[in-house]
Order: structure tokens, then sequence, then C-alpha cells
């Protein structure tokens, strides 16, 4: 006969989970398979694999905001030559 987890149910408070157990006398919902990495070279390992690209490292993020900044100065000054040049051209007209 099959081990149940019999973990408290929230669909049910007086009817346990039903779930197939492990090992850990818990269901995959309730007692989950992994515990993390134990051994130094797992840890180093996990490490490794969720090494960031580092996009948001403090650097970055300025480097990011000089550059919107450069770029909305030089949209500005765009704006401010069209103007110019509309004025001046509104005037040969004239």
């Amino acid at each position: 006969m099959r081990k149940l987890c019999g973990a408290k149910s929230r669909r049910n408070e007086n009817r346990p989970c039903r779930g197939i157990a492990m090992a850990n006398g818990r269901c995959r919902m309730h007692g989950g398979k992994s515990t993390g990495r134990k051994t130094e070279e797992g840890k180093r390992n996990h490490a490794l694999a969720v090494t960031t690209t580092g996009l948001h490292t403090n650097k970055a993020i300025e480097d990011k905001r000089q550059a919107r900044k450069m770029i909305n100065d030089t949209k500005l000054l765009l704006n401010s030559l069209q103007k110019e040049g509309s004025q001046h051209v509104s005037d040969r007209k004239k």
C-alpha cells in the first residue's frame, strides 16, 4: 500500500493531503524534492549558473542615465535649431 502525504489541506480542513509521499514522508507539493546544494562543488556550480550579466549594477545604471541625458539634450538642441531655421525661412518669405 502506498504511503500518503497527510499534510493539512486547504481544500477541506478535515481532510489531509492524499498525495503520494516521497522518502521524506511528504508529497512533492508539501515536502519538496530539493533541500539545496550540499557539497562545495554543487554550491560553486550554482553560483556560476546564476551569475548576473552586470546590466543592473550601479555603474551600468549611471551610464544609462548619462546616455539618456545626452539623448534628451541632443533632442532639445535639434528642436531649437529647427525652430530657428523655420523662423529664418518665414523671415525670407516676408
